[in-house]
């Protein structure tokens, strides 16, 4: 139980040992003070040690805290035995079952096998709803409750776009297809580098052409060419110089 002292005002910090003192999430807490989560960030994180400036809230926290046997959020039902109870109408598997709930074909098999393992708040209010549905109706009655529910079900898996959300299990309707094109893209890279690994490339040998001798040829023709085509050295005699004699 959650005491608040008399001798002070109730402070923003209250609300969440009320939340912890009900065992609620900040979600379930922000609707029963009627509060946003902006508000609740406001109050609690941030001047969790004012006191709370509308006195209704801190009332209403006062009583609360006061008063723990209040039933304040609804008693969800574990999944076994809100799984027990749908068996217990109509045989439905663990795929149904998840499907029923808007889930993953997997989910019913996590949320039963897997210790801790926690389902969302939309899922436990779904399944709250659904039981005190069922225990409103005669137990002969049941039946057609489930069955009306799962066509409800079918409808919003077909205009989401999956033909049959019983059958395959899956709510994303792009989640398979996206999935086979990677696994046809991937097996498309393998094949290619299997293909290069066993099919090395062959080396090119240089070709041998026959325009080989004439391009020699040509050559050498060029460079007589070119010896004809340079002017001829001059040759210079040299004179040599007359002796003067007196």
């Amino acid at each position: 139980m959650t005491v608040i002292p008399k001798n002070r005002p109730v402070l923003g910090k209250d609300l969440d040992a009320v939340r912890t003192q009900y065992g609620l999430l900040v979600s379930d807490a922000c609707w029963l003070f009627g509060l946003s989560i902006t508000r609740w960030m406001q109050i609690v994180k941030r001047a969790g040690d004012e006191p709370v400036s509308d006195p209704t809230l801190a009332l209403l926290v006062r009583f609360l805290a006061d008063h723990p046997e209040l039933s304040v959020i609804p008693k969800f039902p574990t999944v076994p035995e809100m799984y027990e109870m749908v068996n217990g109408v109509t045989p439905t598997d663990q795929k149904r079952f998840s499907v029923l709930l808007g889930s993953e074909a997997s989910a019913t098999y996590r949320w039963l096998r897997v210790p801790g393992s926690r389902q969302s708040p939309a899922v436990n209010r779904l399944m709250h709803y659904l039981k005190v549905a069922m225990l409103s109706q005669r137990p002969n009655e049941r039946g057609q409750l489930l069955e009306d529910w799962k066509e409800t079900v079918d409808k919003e898996a077909k205009a989401r776009g999956v033909v049959d959300v019983f059958k395959t299990g899956g709510w994303n309707p792009n989640k398979k297809a996206k999935a086979k094109k990677e696994e046809e893209a991937s097996e498309a890279v393998e094949g290619g580098e299997a293909a290069a690994v066993k099919k090395p490339r062959a080396r090119k040998a240089p070709a041998k052409t026959a325009a080989a001798p004439a391009a020699e040829a040509s050559k050498a023709a060029g460079k007589h060419e070119a010896a004809e085509a340079a002017p001829a050295k001059k040759t210079v005699r040299r004179v040599p110089k007359a002796s003067v004699t007196s």
